[in-house]
C-alpha cells in the first residue's frame, strides 16, 4: 500500500471514529444536562489521531497496543485522585437521576456533596478510552461489535431510565458511525485499495437509513410500538408468573385437576397482589378454591362424577345472610373463591359437584352473602353416604405408615370419640391436627420427599420441614387412617378489617383440612401458626399491632391466629423534591438520610435487566465466538501436519453442511493419506487444504444476512 492510499485510509478510518466517539459522548452529556467544554473536542481529535497513525502503520508489532495503553493509563494513575473525584461526582449525578425510577440506588448515591461541573475529567478519560477501542477494533481488528460495545459505555447509561433521552444530533452520529462501519467492514478486510469506495457508499446508506428513520418516525410525532407502561406491565406479568411458579407446581393456584406430591418444590418469596376482599366484618377468611378427596398416596384428584345440587353442597342457600364479602380478581381466575355458610351462590359462578365453583362467565368481581357461623345441619342421607364412601379410601402403605407415627403420640392413648358427639369428635380432629403441625418446622422451601417411600409416612417421621401443602395431606391421612373422613382443600386465607378493602397476595395462598363431622364440613388448619400466610410477607415487620389487627370469629384449631400487620412504606423522595446546591451541586448527605432499619420497598428493575439482556447477549455471542477460534487456532498450531489435517477436513465437513458445495478430491486424498498412510504431509500440501477451506468461506460470506452471521457467530465456523 503507498503513501497516498495510507494516508486515505487513515482519513477514512478517522471520519468513521470521530462521529462515534463524539457522538456517544454527548449522548451522556445531553441526557442529563453535563457540562461540555472544549477539551471534549481536541481530546477526540487527537487521541483518534494519535491511535490511528500508530495502530495503522505497517511495521506494527505486538507492543504497539500494551504501549498505547500504558500511554493511556498511565497519566490516569497520576491524576487518579481527580479523576476519582470526577467520577465519584459523575456518578451521583447519574444516580440521583435513576433514583426516581429505582430506589435501590438510593443506598449507593455517594455520601457527601457532588457537583456536576467537575465531572470534566471522567468525561475526557471516557472519551479517550473509547478512542483507544474504537481505533483497535477499525484498524487492526477491522470489526464493529467491538467498537459499537465501546460507544454503549457512555450511550448505556441513558436508557436505564424513560425520561433521560440524549438529544437526536449525537445519538444519530454514533448510530451512523457504526452503520457505515457495518456496513463496509467486509470491503475494509478484503480490499485494501477499495476503501474509499466502501467508505463512500456505507455513507450514503447509513445516511439514507437514517433518513427514512427520521422522515417515518419524526421525534416530535414518535410513539414507541408499546408504552413503557405497557411494557412494564407485561414484564411484571411475566415475573409475577415465573415468581408464582412454585405455587402452581404445589397446586396452590389456578384450578388443577390433581395435586402431586412428588413434583413439589420452592414456594413464591416475592409478594404481588391476586384479588382484593372487603367484608362486611372483621373475620379471617378461609377463601375456598378446591376441594380433592381421591388419593393413592402421591397424588390427590377431585371426584366430579357426582352432579350433587345446591342443597346437599350449600345447606344454607335461601337463608338471610347477616355478612357479606365482594371479591375481585387482578385476572380472570378459573374458579371462584368462596368463603364457608354462603347463603346465595355468587354470580357467574357454575358449581361442579361439591369440588369447586367454576367460572363460566369469566367475571373479576362477584359478591356472596354468608352466615359468619351457624349450628350444624343435618346433612342429606346420600351425600353422608357418598362421602363415607369417598372420603375413607387410603392406600394400606400409607394408613399403617401414618397410624404408626400416631402410636407414638401421646395423644394417641385417647381414643376417637364417637360421632354421635360431634362436639368431642371436633376436639379431638383439632388434638390431630395439633400433633401433625409439630412433626416438623414451617419452610416456603423444603427438601424433596426421596423417591422410594411414601410421602406422608415420610413427612411426619423423617422432613424436618414443609409447608402447608405437606402438613395437610399427612393430616388428611392420619384423619382417614383413625376413621374420620377428611378432604384436602386449597385456596386463600387473609385477615379481613369490615368494610375495607384488603389486598390477598401469591404468599396467601394455602391448604388446609376439612373433617367431616356432624354431618357437615368443619374446616381444620394443621399448619404451623408462622406459616407465611397467615402472616401475609415473608419476613414479618417489627411494628406495633395497628387497630385493624383483631381476632377472627372463627379459626379451628388454634386460639389466637397469626397478626395481620400492615407493611411500613418509606415514602420515595425523587431529586426534584430534594434541596439543591449551588452549580448543580446535590447536598451532603442526600440519599443516606433515612432510617438504615426501616424495610425499604422493593423495586422494579425490569428496565435494567433488559439494559443489562442487551448489552450481555451480544457480548456473550461475540465471546464465545473469539474463544471458540482462539482454542482451535491454538490447537491446530500444535498439532504434527497429519493432525493439521484431520482438523481442517473436519472444518470442510461442517462448513459444506450449512455451505453446499463439494470437497475437491484432491482434498479428500490429502487427508486419507494423513490418517492412513505412514507418510507426513508437507507444508504445501497443508497449504492447499488451508485454501479449500478459505473458498468453503468465502461462499458463506456472501450468503444471505441471517445465514452469514448465523454460521459466523452461533456456529463459529470462520
Amino acid at each position: 500500500m503507498n503513501r497516498r492510499e495510507t494516508i486515505t485510509t487513515l482519513i477514512l478510518d478517522w471520519l468513521l471514529i470521530v462521529p462515534g466517539v463524539l457522538g456517544s459522548v454527548f449522548c451522556l452529556i445531553t441526557a442529563f444536562s453535563l457540562p461540555a467544554s472544549s477539551e471534549l473536542w481536541y481530546i477526540t481529535l487527537g487521541a483518534v489521531t494519535l491511535f490511528s497513525i500508530a495502530l495503522g502503520h505497517k511495521k506494527r508489532d505486538r507492543l504497539t497496543v500494551p504501549l498505547l495503553f500504558t500511554a493511556l493509563v498511565v497519566p490516569a494513575y497520576l491524576f487518579r485522585v481527580e479523576l476519582i473525584e470526577s467520577f465519584r461526582n459523575l456518578w451521583g449525578v447519574l444516580a440521583a437521576a435513576y433514583v426516581k425510577g429505582y430506589d435501590f440506588f438510593r443506598d449507593y448515591i455517594p455520601k457527601e456533596a457532588t457537583n456536576k461541573e467537575t465531572v470534566g475529567m471522567a468525561l475526557l478519560f471516557l472519551t479517550a478510552l473509547e478512542s483507544f477501542f474504537c481505533c483497535l477494533a477499525v484498524r487492526v481488528w477491522k470489526r464493529t461489535t467491538p467498537a459499537a460495545l465501546a460507544l454503549l459505555i457512555c450511550i448505556g447509561p441513558c436508557y436505564v431510565l424513560t425520561d433521560t433521552p440524549p438529544d437526536a444530533l449525537p445519538l444519530l452520529a454514533a448510530v451512523f458511525s457504526v452503520l457505515t462501519q457495518a456496513f463496509s467492514q467486509s470491503v475494509r478486510r478484503r480490499e485494501t485499495g477499495e476503501r474509499f469506495k466502501a467508505f463512500s457508499v456505507a455513507a450514503l446508506l447509513s445516511a439514507a437509513v437514517l433518513g427514512l428513520m427520521v422522515l417515518f418516525f419524526p421525534q416530535e410525532t414518535y410513539s414507541p410500538p408499546i408504552s413503557w407502561e405497557e411494557l412494564s406491565k407485561k414484564m411484571d406479568h411475566w415475573k409475577q408468573e415465573r415468581n408464582n411458579r412454585g405455587n402452581v407446581n404445589a397446586g396452590l393456584t389456578g384450578n388443577p385437576s390433581t395435586v402431586d406430591l412428588s413434583g413439589l418444590g420452592a414456594l413464591p418469596t416475592k409478594p404481588y397482589a391476586v384479588f382484593f376482599v372487603t367484608s362486611s366484618e372483621n373475620s379471617y377468611l378461609y377463601l375456598r378454591g378446591s376441594s380433592y378427596t381421591g388419593f393413592d398416596g402421591t397424588v390427590w384428584s377431585r371426584d366430579v362424577s357426582e352432579p350433587w345440587g345446591e342443597e346437599i353442597c350449600f345447606p344454607y342457600i335461601g337463608r338471610a345472610g347477616t355478612a357479606t364479602l365482594t371479591v375481585e380478581t387482578i385476572e380472570t381466575e378459573p374458579l371462584l373463591y368462596s368463603t364457608y355458610y354462603l347463603t346465595q351462590m355468587p354470580e357467574g359462578g357454575t358449581q361442579v359437584s361439591d369440588a369447586y365453583l367454576r367460572n363460566d362467565s369469566g367475571t373479576k368481581r362477584y359478591t356472596m352473602p354468608f352466615i359468619p357461623d351457624t349450628d350444624p345441619k343435618a346433612a342429606d342421607p346420600r351425600y353422608d353416604e357418598w362421602v363415607r364412601a369417598h372420603c375413607l379410601e387410603l392406600p394400606t402403605r400409607t394408613a399403617a405408615g401414618v397410624l404408626n407415627w400416631w402410636s407414638t403420640q401421646e395423644a394417641s392413648h385417647t381414643s376417637v370419640p364417637d360421632e354421635r358427639n360431634p362436639d368431642e369428635l371436633q376436639k379431638y380432629v383439632e388434638t390431630v391436627a395439633t400433633q401433625v403441625s409439630k412433626c416438623a418446622a414451617y419452610s416456603r422451601d423444603p427438601v424433596h420427599a426421596p423417591d422410594d417411600v411414601d410421602f406422608c409416612t415420610w413427612f411426619l417421621n423423617d422432613a424436618k420441614e414443609g409447608y402447608c401443602v405437606h402438613f395437610a395431606s399427612s393430616c388428611v391421612a392420619l384423619l382417614r387412617s383413625l376413621g374420620i373422613p377428611a378432604r384436602y382443600v386449597s385456596g386463600y386465607v387473609c385477615n379481613s378489617t369490615a368494610n375495607k378493602s384488603t389486598r390477598v397476595t401469591n404468599l396467601q395462598a394455602h391448604a388446609w383440612v376439612e373433617a367431616w363431622i356432624g354431618g357437615r364440613w368443619v374446616r381444620v388448619e394443621p399448619t404451623p401458626t408462622d406459616a407465611t400466610e397467615f402472616t401475609g410477607s415473608i419476613t414479618q415487620p417489627s411494628v406495633a399491632p395497628t387497630e385493624d389487627t383483631f381476632e377472627p370469629t372463627e379459626y379451628t384449631h388454634r386460639q389466637t391466629p397469626p397478626e395481620t400487620r400492615e407493611r411500613v412504606r418509606p415514602t420515595r423522595r425523587t431529586p426534584s423534591e430534594a434541596p439543591s446546591g449551588e452549580n448543580g451541586a446535590m447536598p451532603s448527605g442526600y440519599g443516606v438520610g433515612y432510617d438504615p432499619n426501616k424495610k425499604q420497598e422493593e423495586v422494579d428493575m425490569t428496565l435494567l435487566y433488559v439494559f443489562l439482556g442487551v448489552i450481555l447477549i451480544p457480548l456473550l455471542i461475540v465471546g464465545r465466538r473469539q474463544l471458540k477460534q482462539k482454542l482451535w487456532n491454538r490447537r491446530f498450531a500444535k498439532a504434527d501436519y497429519n493432525e493439521r489435517a484431520r482438523l481442517l477436513y473436519r472444518q470442510m465437513l461442517r462448513l459444506k453442511k450449512v455451505g453446499g458445495g463439494e470437497i475437491p478430491e484432491a482434498a479428500v486424498s490429502l487427508v486419507k493419506k494423513a490418517c492412513f498412510s505412514q507418510h507426513t504431509l508437507t507444508e504445501d500440501e497443508i497449504s492447499a487444504l488451508i485454501q479449500v477451506c478459505s473458498e468453503q468461506i468465502s461462499r458463506l460470506c456472501i450468503a444471505g444476512f441471517w445465514k452469514r452471521n448465523y454460521c459466523k457467530y452461533v456456529l463459529a465456523l470462520f
